[in-house]
């Protein structure tokens, strides 16, 4: 016997996919108009042209990281109106956007690390380097906890299939 769980109203997942697929086609914009920025930035501030590829190819994979977590978001809402959300596989995903943002934490630091190198930081930027990464730490163990509580779910809902 299968229990139904109570699903969220129609509107407001199509508002959230919507959303999601707006972020998306952002991304794929940003990605596409980043070389020509960096290299107008170049020709502006010669004396940090050398950072120019090391930068564009960090911002281009920090953008694919956020696509690919709009990407899973959007599959994870999907998946909780289907009302089939409480299934290993959606917590393979989440294991996915926790690893989404541990890259992205990898690749700030990346970034903070070529800049310095560079010579062109400043302590502001510094500062709001370490508070992106701890941002998204945080969102991850916000996500972990969440994932225990999905995967507590699911064991649940195995022994109640049992018992019924």
């Amino acid at each position: 016997m299968e229990l139904d769980l109570p699903r969220p109203p129609r509107a407001l997942v199509l508002v959230t996919q919507a959303l999601l697929g707006v972020l998306f086609l952002v991304g794929i914009g940003a990605i596409a108009l980043l070389p020509a920025f960096s290299a107008e930035v170049a020709e502006t501030v010669p004396e940090y042209a050398d950072l120019r590829v090391p930068l564009l190819a960090l911002s281009i994979a920090f953008t694919l990281l956020g696509l690919i977590a709009v990407v899973l978001v959007g599959l994870l809402v999907h998946r909780i109106y289907r009302g089939i959300i409480l299934t290993p596989t959606s917590v393979l995903w989440v294991d996915v956007l926790v690893t989404m943002f541990i890259c992205a934490v990898i690749l700030i630091v990346t970034a903070f690390f070529a800049i310095s190198d560079g010579q062109a930081g400043s302590p502001f930027l510094a500062l709001i380097l370490v508070i992106a990464c701890l941002g998204f730490i945080a969102t991850s163990c916000i996500t972990l906890v969440l994932r225990s509580l999905l995967k507590s779910a699911i064991a649940m809902r195995s022994e109640l299939d049992e018992v019924v």
